[in-house]
């Protein structure tokens, strides 16, 4: 299978580039090694403040890097900051229509700047634009890799105003991919050109936790153990915070840390536990030292909804770390129940952690999780969609010759 090469790519992302790397910044770091990428960061809505005005020095931020322009962050990989919107995505049609117009120009004036012709657009963020060959694209690609009007608004109206933005983008896209089989049957249904390519991991990088010569950060030193361990993007509507409260509580010389951002501050008094340790966010090149310290990972999410559709691409970094996993029940990872542990309530959560701990470094349980996470690369994702978008784009010229 061979990479894309030589073609201009505006990725319209949902999730900021100066962030903990997910599908979006995977993808674009190792397609630019080959092609020209302006990433898109997705823009604030300052209507946001009216519930939260905490965030105004935020937005204050952001607006600044949208008057800085694009910005060069590697060899043909640049980063553009939207301009502001004055009302968030899904309250009412005519002003998402002049956001989605707004953001449009300025994506186009920036792609212009780069000499960007004929792009292909790679959409995560499907609200953003609605591409209607404003950009002269050659092809229009949504990566559906979440469900993202979990994380913009559970009230039941505007999400079903949001997923019918989504449905119309999916329908109209040239190419669908779905990183779960949930996300992959319901686009399947809007678009027949969908193909299921779940998120991959650098195992060679987490795989470094397993090295004698890496040592343990140095926070994580003095914290006791057994560290059960968490890493990633902080939500609380997605965290399950009973969980964890529960589980401190009932298991008082057990150690939870957790490494990542917090959107918000965890509710109660967790954050004031003191065998619950936030480390706040580290930089992806240390976290295998930080990995190797804990003794089992898990993933303690919740919502029936946002489960339904999530594949949490942690749990094979998890397991090429060489680290037990213990997870909330999710769809997606059910044919993993192998070598991961899936728990339906907070009894079968502790207890499946204390099995792990019993069980302790097991050789052979270490080479079933580094079997299993080696083949879930990025490197073969990147190379799996670029064999589709190759073919397809074949197909369109063949079929503009023809007319």
């Amino acid at each position: 299978m061979s990479i894309l090469k030589n073609e201009n790519i505006i990725c319209i992302s949902w999730l900021v580039w100066d962030s903990i790397p997910l599908v979006m910044h995977q993808m674009m770091t190792r397609l630019a090694e080959h092609n020209r990428v302006l990433f898109v960061d997705p823009p604030v809505a300052y209507s946001n403040l009216a519930i939260k005005p905490s965030l105004l020095k935020n937005h204050f931020q952001k607006t600044l890097l949208w008057l800085r322009g694009v910005r060069k962050v590697k060899d043909n990989l640049h980063v553009f900051y939207p301009p502001p919107l004055v009302m968030q995505y899904g309250h009412v049609n005519f002003a998402d229509k002049f956001n989605q117009d707004l953001t449009a120009r300025a994506i186009r004036k920036a792609a212009d700047s780069l000499g960007f012709k004929n792009p292909i657009l790679w959409i995560y963020h499907p609200y953003a634009i609605r591409p209607d060959g404003q950009f002269n694209e050659k092809l229009v690609c949504y990566d559906c890799n979440d469900d993202v009007g979990f994380f913009y608004c559970a009230h039941f109206n505007k999400r079903k105003k949001l997923a019918i933005m989504e449905e119309e983008l999916t329908k109209n896209a040239d190419i669908v991919f779905a990183t779960s089989g949930n996300l992959f049957n319901l686009r399947r249904k809007q678009n027949p050109r969908t193909y299921f390519f779940p998120s991959g991991i650098d195992f060679d990088h987490f795989r470094k936790a397993l090295s004698p010569s890496l040592p343990v950060a140095n926070d994580m030193r003095n914290i006791p153990k057994p560290i059960i361990g968490f890493v990633g993007g902080m939500v609380n509507a997605k965290m399950n915070w009973s969980w964890i409260e529960s589980a401190s509580n009932a298991k008082v010389d057990w150690s939870f840390v957790f490494i990542g951002p917090c959107a918000e501050k965890p509710p109660g008094d967790i954050t004031r536990k003191k065998n619950i340790y936030f480390l706040g966010t580290r930089d992806m090149e240390c976290l295998p030292q930080y990995l190797k310290a804990f003794d089992v990972c898990i993933i303690p999410y919740q919502g029936e909804e946002f489960l339904k559709n999530c594949f949490p691409t942690k749990v094979f970094e998890y397991l090429a770390a060489g680290k037990p996993v213990v997870s909330v029940s999710i769809p997606a990872l059910e044919e993993y129940s192998k070598v991961i542990s899936l728990t339906r309530n907070v009894e079968e959560f502790i207890s499946n952690i204390e099995n792990a701990l019993k069980k302790g470094k097991d050789d052979a349980a270490v080479k079933s999780y580094i079997e299993t996470a080696g083949g879930e690369t990025w490197e073969n994702r990147v190379k799996g969609v670029s064999e589709v978008i190759t073919l397809l784009l074949k197909q369109k010229r063949h079929a503009d010759n023809a007319n």
